[in-house]
C-alpha cells in the first residue's frame, strides 16, 4: 500500500510539472486586427456614429512586455442639417505594453500601455464647399498625440489571443482632441 502511495505521489508531482508552451517569450512576434466603437457611440439613437479599425505588429521583449507598432483608421459623422459631414483619421502608432495582472498560467492577462500617435485627418473627404453654400473652415491636416490603453487578453491557445481593449487618445491639432475607444481584437503569434 505504501509503495502505491509513493508511486501516486510521484506521478502527481511529475504531472504538475508538465511543460506548457511559453507565453510572452522574448522574440515572439504577433500580428493583430482590432476594431470597435469610439467617443461614446454605442448604437445610441441620438449619437453620431464613430468607429475605428486597425492592424498592428507586436514584438515581445524579455521582461514580459511588448512593443506595438500599427496603424488605425478612425471615422466619425457629424450631423449637418439633413446630411452629415465625415471625419476620417489615418494614424500610425508605436507604443509599449506591459502586463499588470495575470494568472499563474497566463490564460487571462490584463495589460496597460502607452503609445505615441501621428497621422493625417480629412474632414468631409477634402470637400470644403457644402451643398447649401457653406464653407468648412477646418482643412485637412497632420495630427499627433498619445494614447493610454488597458487591455484584457484571453488565450484560447498558445498561438491565438483574443482581447478587449479600452483606450483614450489625445490628439493635438485634431477636430476630436479626445477619442475614447472600446473594442475587440485577435492576435496571432507567428514566431
Amino acid at each position: 500500500m505504501k509503495k502505491y502511495m509513493i508511486y501516486t505521489m510521484l506521478a502527481v508531482l511529475l504531472a504538475s510539472g508538465a511543460a506548457y508552451s511559453q507565453r510572452f517569450e522574448k522574440g515572439q512576434i504577433g500580428i493583430e486586427l482590432r476594431g470597435g466603437l469610439a467617443n461614446g457611440y454605442f448604437f445610441g439613437k441620438d449619437q453620431n456614429p464613430a468607429f475605428y479599425v486597425g492592424a498592428a505588429v507586436n514584438l515581445y521583449t524579455s521582461k514580459d512586455s511588448r512593443w506595438v507598432m500599427g496603424s488605425e483608421f478612425y471615422h466619425k459623422s457629424y450631423d449637418y442639417q439633413d446630411k452629415s459631414i465625415k471625419l476620417g483619421q489615418f494614424t500610425a502608432e508605436a507604443g509599449h505594453y506591459f502586463p499588470i495582472i495575470f494568472d499563474c498560467r497566463q490564460n487571462i492577462v490584463i495589460s496597460a500601455g502607452g503609445s505615441a500617435v501621428a497621422g493625417y485627418e480629412r474632414l468631409n473627404w477634402g470637400k470644403l464647399d457644402l451643398y447649401d453654400g457653406a464653407i468648412l473652415l477646418n482643412k485637412d491636416k497632420f495630427i499627433y498625440g498619445a494614447a493610454a490603453s488597458l487591455e484584457v487578453e484571453f488565450f484560447p491557445s498558445d498561438k491565438f489571443i483574443l482581447f478587449v481593449n479600452g483606450r483614450e487618445r489625445l490628439l493635438w491639432n485634431a477636430v476630436d482632441k479626445f477619442n475614447g475607444q472600446v473594442g475587440i481584437g485577435a492576435r496571432l503569434i507567428i514566431r
